[in-house]
């Protein structure tokens, strides 16, 4: 059973503005299963002291996948914006603004900036922040929006 809840919303229910968050924190186990259906070993997602060797300071761990933080995206369209009736058309942005670590806390909000009613296409601009509200990744992705 999901930790989440999935909204319902139909285009018509849908106007700029509109907005969902929900909050997740990364964890080892979750880094883990995304090396096995990846298979990106790379020692700076896994080794700690290579991550701190090669970070030069900058990192206390080894760092988490960009694109499992990414993967966040894909829970804010199917279970938030608009939810059941999404599917994902397209990223006309992403971009990597801070490394996350096992044990941040995230929370990923997105808005709807914009809504195509012909081509039944929602615009969001979401954001995912750290537990200290730090910006880790951005991105303007385009849903359709099924009913």
């Amino acid at each position: 059973m999901s930790e989440y809840t999935m909204n319902e919303y139909t285009l018509k229910d849908i106007e700029p503005g509109l907005e969902a968050s929900f909050t997740k924190t990364m964890t080892v186990e979750m880094e883990d299963a995304f090396r096995q259906i990846t298979g990106d070993d790379n020692p700076l997602h896994r080794d700690d002291g290579f991550a701190k060797e090669i970070g030069g300071g900058r990192f206390r761990g080894h760092a988490s996948f960009g694109m499992l933080t990414a993967s966040l995206y894909s829970t804010m369209a199917g279970m938030y914006l608009p939810g059941k009736y999404s599917l994902i058309h397209s990223f006309d942005e992403i971009s990597f603004l801070k490394l996350v670590f096992a044990g941040d806390e995230l929370t990923v909000t997105g808005t709807v900036i914009d809504k195509n009613e012909d081509l039944k296409l929602i615009m969001l601009k979401v954001v995912i922040r750290n537990q200290d509200g730090k910006a880790v990744s951005r991105a303007k992705m385009k849903v359709l929006v099924l009913k």
